[in-house]
């Protein structure tokens, strides 16, 4: 998997490079020439040093490439991160996050999910919610899943990142990888998005991906 980083700061932060040390920089989305469709590649736009005004268009022209982006910005904004969503972006984060949390938004992207801080999922859940009420749980589908998977995906459904779940349960971040990949099958959703929606009853659609 190639990682492509997007910035007009002229190097690789700490953090990056200590996750992807064979990433690839460049200062413009039109620098990315040519996507090899048989390297599956990942974008990685940072917003923040773009003026206001042009963010979406870079985001929608990083978006048009077809390969998974993680817009990353100073100051994480839940209309700015849903706008983003809207335009095609698979992840959104702080440009400062951890390398740890990187490699975790990485593996959630590269595999057809969708990412978000833990506060802006708890806002996208309280507004799923304000306008469409979740109903009884959907006992037979949920019943699908082991007593620990359940207890890995209520923590999801209340936005608790990988690590603050696998301290709370006294298990390995790899551990809860796993339990998610089978809720993810067991209950037919993509993402820890769509398990947070699915775990409160809420319909879930596409028009977000």
């Amino acid at each position: 998997m190639e990682r492509i980083f997007v910035t007009t700061i002229g190097y690789m932060r700490e953090r990056w490079q200590l996750a992807f040390p064979a990433a690839r920089l460049v200062s413009t989305i039109a620098e990315v020439d040519g996507l090899n469709s048989s390297v599956p590649t990942s974008l990685w736009l940072d917003v923040g040093v773009i003026a206001p005004e042009s963010r979406l268009s870079c985001i929608v022209a990083a978006s048009a490439l077809g390969c998974p982006v993680v817009v990353m910005t100073g100051v994480p904004k839940e209309a700015e991160a849903f706008t983003a969503l809207n335009a095609g972006v698979r992840g959104y984060c702080h440009v400062k996050a951890a390398s740890e949390q990187l490699l975790e938004i990485a593996l959630v992207v590269e595999n057809s999910g969708l990412w978000m801080p833990k506060e802006l999922m708890q806002r996208l859940l309280a507004v799923s919610t304000r306008i469409l009420p979740p109903s009884a749980p959907d006992i037979p589908q949920l019943n699908s899943l082991t007593s620990r998977e359940s207890m890995v995906a209520e923590r999801v459904a209340h936005g608790a990142s990988n690590r603050e779940i696998a301290e709370a349960l006294e298990i390995s971040e790899r551990t809860v990888k796993a339990h998610l990949t089978t809720s993810f099958e067991k209950l037919e959703v993509r993402d820890r998005v769509q398990l947070a929606l699915k775990m409160n009853n809420i319909a879930i659609y596409s028009t977000i991906n």
